[in-house]
């Protein structure tokens, strides 16, 4: 839906116009030369979850390496920072620091390939087991990638 961003509903159900700084009918809206639209959409409230999440990127640091300036790979600078186990276990990753600094080429790779990806999932286990020896890897990320 779309409205125009001067377009105000009042108490009392009367719309009021800012920019006119009048209340109006709907229609004098619709032919008004002022009208700029405001889109509202149903993703108004992922403002909130994407500025928390955005702190959390900012923060990110990683147990794997402590270079976050080149990849992981292959030593080019980075563009990326990926998080190894991605989609529901994003946020597990950054919070544990299982983080790995990609290029473009390795990035899509990691995420285009699984028996590359496999390899990853592995190492982060590993030291995570050594980083968070009194914390269960299997019951944070759900899975044991060891066996």
């Amino acid at each position: 839906m779309s409205y125009c961003k001067y377009l105000k509903q009042k108490l009392n159900k009367k719309i009021y116009c800012n920019k006119l700084k009048k209340e109006i009918k709907i229609l004098e809206c619709s032919n008004c030369k002022f009208k700029e639209y405001l889109i509202k959409s149903n993703f108004t409230n992922l403002k909130n979850k994407t500025s928390k999440l955005a702190k959390l990127e900012r923060k990110r640091f990683s147990i794997l390496t402590n270079d976050l300036e080149h990849c992981f790979i292959c030593g080019k600078p980075k563009n990326d920072l990926h998080e190894v186990f991605f989609g529901r276990n994003r946020l597990n990753s950054i919070k544990y620091e299982l983080i790995l600094p990609l290029c473009r080429l390795h990035h899509e790779i990691m995420h285009n390939d699984l028996k590359f990806r496999k390899k990853y999932f592995i190492l982060a286990q590993k030291k995570f087991n050594e980083v968070y020896p009194r914390l269960d890897f299997v019951e944070i990320f759900g899975r044991n990638y060891l066996d």
